[in-house]
């Protein structure tokens, strides 16, 4: 059995995805033209991808595998032990990339990419939470479609 406080980062990540969806605003515009929306957007994406990863740690250390060499690697490692799925390692190694430009160069963030990952992207962290969720309750992750690797014919 995992560590409680597994069960717990994954309760504050379902928390953070609850409230990364009930801020949807009704278009761009809306968005763009609220500071406040926009900076609690950033905030909570930043939050809901450092939850993330610190669970991915956990999960790499209460297993003994391979200590990451950085955050990307976190979610490769955890691909390479096929608790995560390739297209959800890449999907997650994107949320890094995210995660950097909101911590580094927030003065310079494009509103319609952050927009674009409220809309479109939320699911890609939701799937991380069910993989996890399914690892930590030591059942087996069954993919969402989109998730599922291509098998070419």
């Amino acid at each position: 059995m995992m560590n409680p406080s597994l069960n717990t980062k994954l309760d504050s990540l379902a928390a953070y995805l609850t409230d990364l969806h009930e801020i949807q605003p009704a278009n761009f515009e809306a968005f763009e033209q609220n500071k406040m929306l926009r900076r609690y957007t950033e905030r909570m994406l930043h939050m809901t991808i450092d939850a993330c990863i610190q669970i991915g740690i956990q999960v790499l250390i209460a297993e003994g595998l391979r200590e990451p060499e950085n955050y990307h690697d976190v979610f490769q490692a955890l691909g390479d032990h096929n608790i995560l799925t390739p297209i959800l390692v890449s999907s997650m190694t994107m949320m890094v990339e995210l995660r950097n430009l909101l911590v580094y160069e927030y003065d310079v963030l494009d509103h319609m990419m952050i927009y674009g990952v409220l809309k479109r992207r939320l699911d890609d962290l939701t799937e991380f939470l069910i993989a996890m969720r399914a690892y930590a309750n030591n059942e087996p992750y069954s993919p969402s479609p989109q998730f599922e690797e291509m098998i070419p014919e």
